[in-house]
Order: C-alpha cells, then structure tokens, then sequence
C-alpha cells in the first residue's frame, strides 16, 4: 500500500515537473520570436564627469573640460552606456526568459559583455523594455577623435548619425532554466539602431 501511494506521487511530481519544463519552454520560444528594437543609446557618464543635464559641449564647466583633457591626454576616455531593448510579444500568451548574455559592438569589435540572470517577462499582446549597461574606452573606437568631437559624440549618442558613425550593435543570447539545465538560444539576436 505504501509503495503505490509512493510510485502515484513520483509520477504526479514527474508530471507536475514536466508540465513547467514545457510551460517553461513555450514562454522561451515566444521571447526569441519577438520583435526585438533597440530603442535607445544613452552615455550616462564620461571620463568620470556625470552627463545628467549636459546637452552640449557648453554645457560642461571649467572642471569638467580640465577632466576631460586629462583623460583625453592619458590615452582613455571611459563612457558609461546604457542601451534600452524593446521587447514586442504579439501572441497570446506570456512570452519569457530566465536571463540573457549580452555583447555590444562597436565597429564590428566587442567592447563590453555582460549577462542579465532575471527573469524578463513579456505579456500577451505588448512590449516591455529594459535597460543594459555597459563601460566602454571611447578612445578605442574614436581613436582619432578630439575632445570636442567626442563630447559631441557623447551629448548626441542616440542620434541615428551618431550611432553610425560609432557602429552602434547589440547582440543577446536568450536562455531559460529548467533545474540544472540550462537551454540558450543558439546564436545572438541582433539589434541595431
């Protein structure tokens, strides 16, 4: 009696299981099937000077161009990026993943990667967007670049021209769990401007 009662609650618990693999399954497919837009390029920060209300190069104060010119003469101008992803789901049913890796391109070379491990939930019929943040060397992609023009670069990132002119590509790597396993998607989806 009590080796029945065990074997019914292994195959409910087997089944119960295999239920939310499959459920998990189907959500995977309906987010790698979506439509994908990157929506925006912000710079969030530039040599270690914040870019929060700086809409130009006049913008800047004497400090901020002193900072600036340091990094600028020390061979490295970081930027801090942050890139936001729409998301598209045009089915019925919930569309999602566990998490993602990342790369950003700029002209066709890697400058940053990253991996998001939260789930991304999309509902029926809408889109949802989230933000990915990176740090790049500028001065590796606009190697011949004065301050001037990298400032104008920076103030003007989510212009079209702007985002050309830097090669501006996002690629992601959708994956689900399902326990220990894990499943990606077999290539990158790529987003550009």
């Amino acid at each position: 009696m009590n080796y029945s009662k065990l074997t019914l609650l292994l195959v409910v618990g087997l089944i119960i299981n295999s239920c939310s693999i499959l459920n998990q399954a189907g959500e995977y497919d309906r987010f790698v099937n979506s439509v994908f837009t990157l929506k925006s390029v912000k710079a969030l920060e530039l040599g270690g000077v914040g870019l929060s209300g700086i809409n130009d190069k006049s913008s800047f104060n004497a400090g901020d161009i002193m900072t600036l010119t340091g990094r600028l003469f020390s061979g490295s101008m970081p930027a801090k990026l942050m890139a936001e992803i729409e998301v598209r789901n045009n089915t019925d049913k919930i569309a999602a993943i566990s998490g993602m890796e990342w790369k950003l391109l700029l002209k066709d070379q890697i400058y940053a990667t990253g991996q998001v491990d939260d789930r991304v939930e999309v509902k029926p019929n809408s889109s949802k967007t989230f933000k990915l943040r990176a740090d790049v060397d500028l001065l590796k992609v606009l190697s011949s670049e004065s301050l001037p023009q990298i400032i104008k670069v920076v103030t003007n990132i989510n212009d079209a021209r702007e985002l050309k002119k830097l090669g501006v590509e996002l690629r992601i790597k959708p994956y689900y769990k399902s326990g220990a396993n894990i499943k990606k998607y077999p290539g990158y989806i790529s987003l550009k401007p």
